[in-house]
């Protein structure tokens, strides 16, 4: 209740500190009604009090739609003092259901022309300007101290999940972006430091005996140390075989020749890769070391080092 009336006792009665009230005679205004020990006039004076101590009033929760289509429920609660009780007990019905009633109303108004992320993020800022436009009709009520909170705002559940998804997929899109700048600054790196490697042959054999040091501290992986210098000879000779072709189009051998020379009256032919001999009498149209036929001149295949190598097709003088 907003006011109640005072019992008196042979016209005397008390008021208490947190409440104040007005004084009527004959049904008209005649004073206010302080804290303390008072008198009345029975049957002459009517006493009638209220709470001027902070009063709270709940705002039920209503549905509102926002600028945008999006319909939330907001709820909320309302605090204020009576000032003056001429005016809130005498010019208004029941001041605490109009101010509730205008606190809500209000609340539907501002928060019609606001979209869902300012409701969500700024609420204390709504809640003043709502405070500002109910202030002006209870201080006329009289009324002061007022303060309006919005103490939820819930979506629908449908719309809920739909912004649950749109957040988690803009983390996503967030988290392969940085990924990604990651893996191109990452490769840089490795680009770089492979142009170092590749430039230095030292710094390359500096690089695999620390990847074999890292690997040798695993005790289940088995290290089996290769020369450098094998492999280096292994892919400069894959290199030379991949540049030189057998033979170009015109039938002429393009590969690497050998040397032939004559001891002791016979034609001896000798491997420019290992230095292997043969007698050009015995292998001459033998298809065992002639690779290919077709092709003008002997072409051999050390059956030593496995090269191919063609022989002059002018025999040497005689040593």
């Amino acid at each position: 209740m907003s006011s109640s009336g005072v019992m008196t006792f042979f016209g005397f009665y008390v008021i208490r500190q947190d409440e104040i009230g007005v004084r009527l005679t004959l049904g008209q205004f005649s004073g206010i009604v302080r804290p303390g020990l008072g008198f009345a006039i029975p049957f002459f004076q009517q006493i009638t009090k209220t709470r001027r101590s902070l009063q709270t009033i709940d705002l039920p929760e209503q549905q509102i739609v926002l600028n945008g289509n999006i319909s939330v429920r907001i709820s909320g609660n309302l605090n204020f003092r009576v000032d003056d009780p001429e005016k809130a007990l005498l010019d208004v019905s029941n001041y605490r259901y109009t101010i509730q009633q205008l606190a809500l109303t209000t609340i539907a108004d501002v928060l019609g022309t606001k979209t869902i992320e300012e409701v969500r993020n700024e609420k204390i800022k709504i809640a003043q300007e709502i405070e500002a436009i109910v202030a002006r009709n209870a201080k006329e009520w009289g009324l002061r101290d007022l303060d309006i909170r919005l103490t939820d705002a819930q979506l629908d559940h449908s719309l809920q999940r739909a912004m649950m998804r749109e957040t988690e997929a803009q983390k996503e899109a967030n988290a392969i972006k940085i990924k990604a700048e990651s893996d191109k600054f990452v490769s840089q790196i490795f680009a770089d430091a492979a142009k170092t490697l590749g430039s230095s042959p030292g710094a390359m054999t500096l690089r695999v005996l620390q990847t074999l040091s890292d690997v040798s501290n695993d005790k289940t992986t088995v290290v089996m140390p290769i020369p450098i210098e094998l492999l280096t000879m292994f892919q400069n000779q894959r290199s030379e075989g991949d540049r030189a072709p057998r033979g170009d189009s015109t039938g002429v051998q393009t590969g690497p020749m050998g040397e032939l020379r004559m001891s002791g009256g016979k034609a001896v032919a000798t491997c420019p890769g290992c230095g292997a001999k043969y007698d050009v009498t015995e292998i001459a149209g033998n298809p065992d070391f002639d690779v290919d036929p077709e092709v003008p001149g002997q072409q051999l295949r050390c059956r030593k080092c496995s090269i191919e190598f063609s022989l002059p097709q002018e025999m040497p003088a005689a040593e």
